[in-house]
């Protein structure tokens, strides 16, 4: 029979009946195989558009989209606490820590320290280019071997999870600092550059992302002891690095609390505060103390206002080595303060160190404790070993 015909709003369109389409298919395989390929091509498009527009949510594979624009990062709505288990030294900390007594020096030029360095230069070089990879999110297993971990069991599967974090090294700063200065051409020494040195850089400093630890929901305080003002410092800004270091991984403090001893305008100090951050910050023109209790201690602060599921980042840096070190002695003995600081940044001012000819002075008369760079590596490891992720600030 001829085929159907129907007719929509007057106007005449031919449709093969079903019959007939089938017929004229199995007639022409050529056909048949034009729309069996296109139905698999678009099939395997939208797939895959899909997958590009999906957030990528998950270990290291999590895009820092807000980092450059001062935004937080896009994180995963599931928010899964840890708890810390051990700390794990890298290997160029092991061998650091285990000669550190041999290799300190109060000479000029550190040179059995530098030695050491120019020896495991590639190793040096290991370690930073494997904290830039943490912060494009982009660490694989070969690079992060280079750096130590804190271990930490996930509350959601159960199971360990290793978090970096910058090792132990050379005199506590940047890995290439001093021994390693980066050479400029002769003309950037004539308009006043000079050689670049890393003695204070702190790119060094491994700070995690906020989904890394689980603490998307946790209550999030700074307490910086040596605030000096929102953009300045003698090491370079304190409050502000803090700010927007921490927003870029995720972090937004909900408080901030400094103390600065040195008399400053109030002017010089909240000018530059941009007006979010104001409105959640105290800042004290006045000395932190070291007694225990006291009501200008930044631990009796600590112990008040914080809990145990708050993340909390303390910043020690007066510039009076007999203040600091109580303060840490104080941290190191205290199991409370131990379980309520998440992270430390604390600039050891020792001797056997040559940032005492790059800017800190000659320290031979401190008669505070534990004042030698050797002091250091067992401060910062015994800090690390209890889950205070320590670092040696600048």
């Amino acid at each position: 029979p001829p085929p159907r015909r129907t007719i929509i709003h007057n106007k005449q369109y031919l449709f093969e009946s079903r019959a007939s389409v089938d017929l004229m298919l199995m007639r022409r395989p050529f056909i048949k195989f034009v729309v069996l390929c296109t139905t698999v091509v678009c099939l395997a498009h939208f797939w895959l558009v899909e997958r590009a527009v999906e957030p990528k949510r998950t270990g290291s594979s999590l895009q820092s989209a807000g980092a450059n624009s001062g935004n937080p990062i896009p994180l995963s709505t599931r928010s899964c606490g840890k708890t810390f288990t051990r700390y794990q030294a890298s290997e160029l900390e092991a061998s650091w820590n285990s000669t550190i007594s041999k290799l300190k020096s109060d000479e000029i030029g550190w040179e059995d320290g530098c030695d050491k360095i120019r020896q495991e230069l590639e190793a040096h070089r290991r370690v930073v280019s494997g904290i830039r990879q943490h912060e494009a999110r982009t660490l694989g297993l070969p690079s992060s071997r280079s750096l130590s971990q804190s271990v930490y069991v996930d509350h959601c599967t159960g199971k360990e999870v290793s978090i970096p974090i910058e090792p132990l090294v050379s005199f506590l700063r940047h890995p290439l600092a001093y021994c390693q200065k980066v050479k400029k051409a002769w003309w950037y020494n004539v308009i006043g550059g000079g050689n670049v040195d890393l003695s204070l850089d702190k790119s060094y400093l491994l700070v995690p992302f906020v989904d890394e630890l689980g603490a998307e929901t946790s209550r999030k305080w700074l307490f910086d002891a040596g605030a000096s003002t929102y953009d300045s410092g003698a090491g370079g800004a304190s409050q502000s690095w803090f700010v927007n270091t921490y927003r870029e991984r995720g972090f937004e403090f909900d408080h901030i609390y400094g103390w600065e001893a040195a008399r400053t305008d109030p002017e010089e100090q909240w000018s530059t505060v941009p007006p979010d951050i104001k409105r959640k910050t105290s800042w004290y023109n006045i000395p932190a103390t070291t007694g225990v209790g006291d009501a200008d201690n930044p631990l009796t602060f600590i112990k008040a206002l914080t809990k145990p599921e708050d993340y909390v980042v303390f910043k020690l840096d007066v510039d009076a080595p007999a203040i600091e070190i109580a303060l840490v002695q104080q941290i190191m003995s205290d199991s409370q303060l131990l379980t309520l600081i998440d992270e430390l940044y604390f600039e050891h001012h020792v001797t056997g160190s040559p940032m005492q000819w790059e800017g800190w002075g000659n320290l031979s008369t401190n008669q505070a404790p534990l004042s030698d760079i050797q002091d250091s590596y067992e401060i910062f490891s015994f800090l690390r070993s209890k889950g205070v992720r320590a670092h040696s600030w600048v």
